[in-house]
C-alpha cells in the first residue's frame, strides 16, 4: 500500500486551539515510522498551508459560521492534495486537525473519480449540521451535511460543484451525541447509523457484519474512512475537543477498523481531533498511536 500522509493543522472548524498541533505531535512520536512498519511506501507530504487569523475575526466572513473563509481556503488546498494522491495511485491518509477537514478530503475523493463511494464515519457526533441547525456555529459539525449537499453554498460547492456523497452511502458508527436538527436530517435522508446503544445491545461483531453486508449489497467499490478519536470512550481521549462518555473501547474500535480495511475498498482515510494541548499525561497521544498502529497494520495486509 502506497500511503500519502497529509497533515491538516487547523483548529478553526472546532474553535478550540491546540488541535492544529496534532499532526506534528504525532509525527514527533513516530507516526511515519508506524506507517512504514507495515507498508512499503509512505510519503510524508507535510502539512496543508493554513491561513493565520486572529480569533476576534471568527465571524468576519459569516454571521454564524465561524472562520468560514479560513476553513474553505484550507479545505480547497486539501481537496487538491487528496485528488492528486488518488490520481497517482496513492492512498491519502489525512491527519488533523479538526473534522472540518472532511470537507476537503471528500471533495478530493469526488474530484478524483465520478464513481459513487461510501463514507464510513466513526464518530461520537453526526457532523450533519447546517448553519441554521448548529448550536455552536463550529464547522467541524457540518462536513457530512455539506458533503451531501445540505447547507451553505460555500461549503456544498467546495472544489466540486456537486454533492460529494449520496446520503444512502453514509454509514455513521459510534453515534451518541446528536443535535435535534441532525436527527431530522438523519430521518429525512435515510442515513445509515449505529449508535452506541446499538453496539452495546447487539455487540460490535453484529454491527460489523451488518455494515459489511450493506456495503457489499450496495455495489460500492470504494470507501472513504473518516475516524474521529472522540468515537473512543472519553476516559481514553481526554485530549479531544468534544469527548463523550460511553464510547468505544479499544478492542471494539480495532475490530471495526480492521474489518473495514480488510474489504480492500478503503481508498482514503481521515484521522482527526487529537488536541495535544489539552491532553492529560499523554493519554490521548498514546490512544491515538495505538489506533494508528491498527490502521497501519490493517493497511499492510491489503495488496
Amino acid at each position: 500500500m502506497k500511503i500519502e500522509l497529509i497533515g491538516f493543522p487547523m483548529f478553526y472548524g472546532c474553535d478550540r486551539p491546540g488541535v492544529e498541533h496534532g499532526p506534528d505531535k504525532l509525527r514527533e512520536n513516530g507516526l511515519v515510522e508506524i506507517l512504514k512498519k507495515y507498508n512499503e511506501e509512505v510519503n510524508d507530504n507535510g502539512n496543508i498551508d493554513v491561513i493565520s487569523v486572529d480569533t476576534d475575526r471568527k465571524y468576519a466572513s459569516h454571521e454564524t459560521m465561524k472562520y468560514l473563509e479560513e476553513v474553505v481556503d484550507g479545505n480547497l488546498k486539501l481537496a487538491q492534495a487528496v485528488e492528486k494522491a488518488l490520481k497517482t495511485g496513492n492512498l491519502p491518509f489525512v491527519v488533523g486537525g479538526d473534522h472540518s477537514l472532511g470537507l476537503g478530503s471528500m471533495a478530493g475523493v469526488k474530484a478524483a473519480s465520478e464513481e459513487d463511494y461510501a463514507v464510513i464515519w466513526i464518530d461520537a457526533h453526526a457532523d450533519l449540521n447546517v448553519a441554521e441547525s448548529s448550536p455552536s456555529g463550529n464547522i467541524h459539525g457540518m462536513p457530512l451535511g455539506a458533503s451531501t449537499g445540505l447547507g451553505d453554498e460555500s461549503l456544498t460547492s467546495l472544489y466540486v460543484d456537486d454533492r460529494k456523497v449520496k446520503p444512502e452511502n453514509i454509514y455513521i458508527i459510534g453515534l451518541r451525541s446528536v443535535d435535534e436538527g441532525e436527527e431530522i436530517i438523519i430521518r429525512e435522508n435515510g442515513i445509515n447509523i449505529w449508535r452506541m446503544t446499538d453496539i452495546r445491545e447487539r455487540g460490535m461483531d453484529a454491527v460489523i457484519r451488518e455494515l459489511l453486508e450493506m456495503i457489499e449489497k450496495s455495489g460500492i467499490r470504494k470507501i472513504h474512512l473518516s475516524y474521529d478519536i472522540d468515537s473512543l470512550d472519553d476516559r481514553l481521549v481526554p485530549g479531544t475537543g468534544t469527548p463523550v462518555e460511553n464510547g468505544l473501547e479499544f478492542d471494539e474500535s480495532k475490530d471495526l477498523v480492521k474489518a473495514i480495511i480488510s474489504t480492500g475498498k478503503v481508498g482514503s482515510i481521515d484521522f482527526v481531533e487529537f488536541n495535544p494541548v489539552i491532553d492529560k499525561n499523554d493519554i490521548t497521544l498514546n490512544s491515538s498511536l495505538t489506533m494508528l498502529e491498527t490502521f497501519s497494520e490493517a493497511l499492510g495486509t491489503v495488496k
